[in-house]
């Protein structure tokens, strides 16, 4: 999953699920950002 803040590649999910059941939470190994990214169905 790409960052959306720098579009680095290098990220790792930190939660399966985050303030909804269809989202996750991940964070950002180059900018160290967490961020929520919305699952696919």
């Amino acid at each position: 999953v790409p960052c959306p803040r720098c579009g680095a590649t290098d990220t790792e999910e930190t939660s399966r699920f985050g303030a909804t059941s269809c989202k996750a939470l991940w964070r950002c190994r180059a900018c160290r950002e967490p961020f929520e990214y919305v699952k696919e169905i």
